[in-house]
Parts: C-alpha cells; structure tokens; sequence
C-alpha cells in the first residue's frame, strides 16, 4: 500500500504538467475552425472598416491563430486589395475569440504586399482609415483613462509599393523586415528597411490619430539607391533632375538622409503643415536629360566630353517650399552652387550665387580669374526659373549690362559663351 501511495505522489506532478496541453487538445477538437474564421473576419473588418478576405485559418497546437492569404480591400470593393498577408500568426487564445475579444499583443506577418497610393487630386487611398474613429467605445467595467494595449507586429520578407499619381512616382520597396508598435490611435514604425532598386531604404515613423487631424514625423534613410523613371518626386529637392522628356531617367545612385512632419491627411492640410530638413547627394547623372543642362549649354560653351555630373544640396522644408542655399552642381570638376526654392506646385527660382565661385576654387585657379580679367558677378549672373515642366535659365538684370554691353539676351547669351570657352581653356584643362 505504501508503495502505491508512493507512486501515486510521483504521478500528481506529471499529470500537472499534462492538464494543460490536454485541455488545449481539447478545446481544438471541439472548435470549430469555420466558426473562429468567421469571428475573426468580423473582427478585423469591424476594426477597419473594409472588406476582408481570408484563405485560410488555424488553431495553433502551441497557442496562437495562424492566418493564410489575407487581404484588406477598399472601400466598397473586394477585388483590389491594398493590404495582402501570405501567412501571419496572431498571438491570440481560442477563449478570448469565445469572449468576442480580438486583443492580441503581438502577430508575425510574413509575405506583408502593403499599397500606398497618392491619387491625381492629391487625396491618400488610406485617408479614411488614418480619420477612422474607434468603432465602439470601451466597456464601462474598463476605466476610460486606462491607456489601451499595446500591439508589436513583425514584418518579414514584405514588400511596399508606393504609388504618388501627381507626380508620376512609382516605388517598390522589397526585402522587407520591421518592427512596427501599435497602440490604440498611435502607430510607431521603430524601424523599417527593405531594398530599393540595388540600394538600402530606411525608414521611422510616428503616427498620431488621438488628435483631430493625424500627426506625424518621420526620418528616411537611402543609400546607393539607383533612380529610375519612378523617382519623379525627387526634383522637388533637386530641380536639377528635371528630365528633358517625361520618360527618361536620370539614372544616377542617390544617397539621401530627411526628416518631415506635418499635419493632415490631404494635399493641402500637408502643404500649409509639412516642415523638414535633410541632405540629398546624386552621383553619376546622365546631363543630357537635364533640363537644366541643356538650357546651360544653350548660354555657355561646355565641353561636349561632359555627359555626366553629381548633384548635392542641404535643404529645409516649410511653408510649401523645399528651400536651399547650396544646391551643388558639379560638372567637369567645376561646381556650380545655387540658392533659392521650389514650391509644392512646381514652380521655382534659382540663382547662381558669386561666393561660392571663388571660395571652391584653388588659389591657381583664382590668380587665373585674375589674369583673365573675369568678374565673378559674372559668373553669377545666371537665374534658373520658371516651373519644373518649363525651367528656364536667363541672365539676371543689371549684372552683365553693366560693363556697357549692349543687344540684350543675345549679347549676354555671347558674353556668357565667351567666359565658358576661356574658362574651359585655362581652368577645366
């Protein structure tokens, strides 16, 4: 009897050790797994506001919901979704699902394809899901200043695309991995990095929607990223890539570090609140689709060996305007350095400033400046503006008229030419 009692005692911790998975057993082989798909689907789609759509479910043997082929779609349509998920696992119990709670505090997302779409009038595709006000209140047995919980979602292997109609900018950001902290009406992006054409894209940011308007602030990151026909938004920050036609590419490899934030999820709540700074450098830009380029040479005799050139600037946005002091163009190991702005709607003015002229230069080159009798305002007479689609460079009044010069355009035009040549023959050689 003793030894009985005896086993009996060893046996009462292992049977402990077994309740738990045998419970859990259990409750799988009496749910329905059709009855949590449908539960979830309801959840979800209530929480957002748009149609869903699922593959399939499972009821993990360990804990948690495993999710197949899910897709979010727009509003009032199923058949173009702007959220889809190969698989994700949601760290949530069949008895909260019983409870009618979907409260999970984390889920795993892998095979993430996330569509974020600027339409013609300026409108976000997900401006009504950013707007979108909590769709019942909190139960009265939970207290109202309670903060709500928070959610930590993985990504893996996702993959972004951004599409800004406006501007005709097309991005597709791939390799995506990120860890992304939701809580109630606040989205924090900790850290987002995928790739960009050959190069590495970065990315964090903050969302607020507790305020009337959302808030954000965010910081990007690019390095070695290579620009295609999809990067038209770029020459806003460096009106130098305007292209010649509305296909070409400027090629190039861009490396770029910005920081924004603003108010609003319209264009013109994000024009009136939009603030930042930044630096931008493109390397190895192909001149001859630069509208820029080509007007300089149509006023100064460049060198036709010159095909390619770098572009650099350090910038602040505000106001509706990218502005700079030192928009850096680098041609045949000559820069150029201009201060002005370009404003949302395209328009801008650019002037060459005198300074910067003979503050790059070696001392040699400046006792050449000397030699050649050459003025460096001058030099500084040229004006880049106009809008993006129609840039135009001129001379700037009372600069090269000074000297008694006379014809107009046309004569400047020469003056100018004539500077290049020598400067070409005695610097650049």
């Amino acid at each position: 009897m003793k030894r009985s009692r005896v086993r009996l005692r060893r046996l009462v911790p292992l049977a402990f050790l077994l309740i738990p998975p045998l419970f859990w057993a259990t409750v799988l082989a009496v749910t329905p797994t059709e009855w949590a798909r449908t539960r979830i689907l309801a959840l979800i789609e209530e929480e957002t506001g748009r149609p869903i759509r699922l593959g399939g479910l499972k009821l993990g043997v360990c804990g948690g919901v495993y999710l197949r082929d899910l897709e979010i779609g727009t509003t009032g349509s199923t058949t173009d979704p702007w959220f889809k998920a190969a698989s994700a696992r949601i760290d949530v119990s069949v008895l909260q699902l019983l409870a009618g709670h979907l409260e999970p505090s984390k889920i795993e997302v892998s095979g993430l394809a996330l569509r974020v779409l600027r339409r013609d009038d300026g409108t976000l595709e997900l401006a009504d899901l950013l707007m979108r006000a909590p769709t019942k209140p909190r139960s009265s047995a939970v207290d109202s200043t309670e903060a709500p919980a928070a959610l930590d979602i993985l990504l893996c292997d996702g993959q972004i695309t951004i599409i800004d109609e406006p501007s005709r900018t097309h991005l597709n950001l791939t390799k995506i991995q990120g860890h992304v902290a939701w809580q109630g009406r606040q989205l924090n992006i900790q850290h987002l990095q995928g790739s960009l054409n050959g190069g590495i894209l970065e990315l964090a940011l903050a969302l607020d929607r507790t305020t009337k308007e959302p808030v954000f602030e965010s910081r990007i990151r690019a390095h070695n990223v290579e620009l295609d026909q999809g990067s038209n938004t770029l020459v806003y920050l460096l009106p130098i890539l305007a292209g010649t036609t509305d296909v070409g590419a400027m090629d190039g490899r861009l490396d770029a570090n910005l920081y924004v934030k603003g108010q609003g999820a319209t264009h013109e709540s994000l024009q009136r609140s939009l603030t930042g700074q930044g630096s931008i450098l493109v390397d190895s830009i192909a001149l001859e689709r630069s509208r820029f380029f080509v007007e300089l040479k149509n006023l100064i005799d460049l060198p036709d060996t010159v095909q390619v050139g770098s572009v650099k600037s350090d910038f602040t946005i505000q106001r509706g305007r990218v502005a700079t002091d030192n928009l850096t163009l680098e041609i045949a190991n000559l820069p150029i350095v201009m201060a002005g702005w370009t404003d949302f709607d395209g328009k801008l003015d650019y002037q060459v400033r005198s300074d910067s002229l003979t503050d790059r230069l070696p001392d040699q080159a400046r006792e050449l400046l000397g030699e050649l009798s050459i003025d460096t305002r001058d030099l500084s007479a040229l004006r880049v503006r106009g809008t993006l689609q129609a840039m135009q460079l001129s001379v700037a009044p009372g600069l090269l008229g000074q000297s008694g010069a006379s014809g107009g355009r046309g004569a400047e035009r020469e003056r100018l030419r004539d500077l290049g040549r020598r400067m070409r023959e005695r610097i650049l050689r």
